[in-house]
């Protein structure tokens, strides 16, 4: 599997002008025979706008992932990107949305270990979200999931395979991000994803650095503090190579007192 890290500086608060580069990020994707395509946190509206949030939190069958949708069918791309999703109930959650080819939803999983002033405006999921895919079996975290452990192992104890987090992480934490998805790869033997965004919004200045580590902690790539795109190619194999040697899951599974 293909997959394409979309390290982007959206404008803030403006789902048009993001929209339009997105489509421009698709055209380099198919050019690359990109399977997946992924984006940071809240990529379509910027991060930092909680106090617009009235008016830039969309439902899933609102304007943006409609627009989304189009972008998966005219491109045949499985596209992964962030929201503020607003519910029926006037709650609102951040969120990240996966759709296939077809602009098919196949997953919304919402953000479980909130952050800063995100407890204010957002309510926090309460599941973990993994979806069997033609690509592989796919969880999804959201940036402060990252630096919980637990996370991560729940989700591999449910089958994912890759696990993908769109991030909207700071400066100075650039180090720690690259420690913490190096380490939730190599504890859990399975492929990581750190899906972070570049530029400046009001006080807050990300710090890029997006990467994919494999399943002995490895780095497969990774980028700078600037936007840039990183193409990784997946070999789901690895998973079984790396267990071959220890399997951390079955031994901790053992030592619960269950049988081998």
């Amino acid at each position: 599997m293909r997959l394409m890290l979309a390290q982007t500086n959206p404008v803030r608060a403006d789902p048009s002008a993001n929209l339009e580069a997105f489509e421009d990020l698709c055209q380099l994707a198919v050019a690359a025979k990109v399977d997946l395509l992924v984006m940071p946190e809240l990529a379509l509206t910027g991060y930092n706008i909680f106090e617009r949030l009235d008016t830039l939190a969309e439902s899933v069958d609102g304007p943006i992932v409609t627009q989304v949708a189009k972008l998966a069918i005219k491109y045949n791309l499985h596209l992964l990107f962030g929201l503020a999703e607003r519910h029926s109930d006037g709650q609102l959650t951040n969120s990240a949305i996966l759709l296939d080819g077809s602009g098919k939803r196949l997953a919304t999983y919402h953000k479980r270990q909130l952050w800063g002033r995100e407890h204010e405006c957002f309510t926090a999921g309460k599941k973990c979200c993994v979806v069997d895919t033609r690509l592989g079996r796919l969880g999804l975290m959201i940036c402060y999931d990252n630096e919980f452990p637990e996370v991560a192992r729940e989700l591999v104890q449910e089958g994912a395979e890759i696990i993908l987090s769109p991030t909207a992480n700071m400066i100075p934490n650039a180090e720690r991000q690259i420690l913490q998805i190096r380490a939730r790869a190599m504890d859990n033997q399975c492929f990581v994803a750190c899906i972070n965004r570049s530029g400046i919004e009001g006080n807050l200045h990300y710090c890029g650095n997006s990467l994919v580590a494999g399943p002995d902690g490895e780095v497969l790539g990774r980028l700078g503090i600037d936007s840039g795109i990183l193409i990784v190619d997946i070999d789901l194999a690895r998973i079984n190579e790396s267990r071959s040697h220890q399997d951390y899951l079955k031994d901790l599974h053992n030592l619960n007192g269950a049988s081998s």
